[in-house]
């Protein structure tokens, strides 16, 4: 018995040293790059947004609300920037990596939780 909470314990915490791990510019590339993810943003609720292998970006909310724009990754700074079609501003914030295999888009400035990315997939998927 001993041995298998050994084991346990051990498992737990190298799951933990990558939680709350940013992802690195060439992680955030691959990760977001012709991929639709579905998530919950704090102040908005569910949606899908994807992420064109062009640089476009297309979100929409679960009540219906569409976006558009272009997105880039800041290599200097580790952050997935957005700026939508309607907004005259840049919105760069850093990707974490969850113990249970999920990922959190990070304020670039304040570190507050945006969004709980719960899945991704290949494509659009809108």
């Amino acid at each position: 018995m001993k041995k298998i909470v050994g084991v346990v314990v051990s498992l737990l915490a190298v799951c933990s040293a990558h939680a709350g791990e940013r992802l690195s510019s060439s992680e955030l590339k691959a990760f977001y790059t012709d991929t639709t993810i579905s998530g919950v943003h704090f102040r908005f609720g569910p949606g899908k947004t994807y992420f064109g292998a062009d640089g476009g970006v297309h979100s929409k909310s679960g009540g219906g609300k569409e976006r558009m724009g272009k997105w880039w990754v800041d290599d200097g700074a580790g952050k997935r920037c957005i700026r939508w079609n309607n907004k005259n501003k840049d919105l760069c914030h850093y990707t974490e990596r969850n113990g249970d295999g999920t990922h959190t888009l990070v304020h670039g400035k304040n570190g507050k939780r945006l969004v709980e990315i719960k899945s991704t997939q290949q494509g659009n998927h809108l």
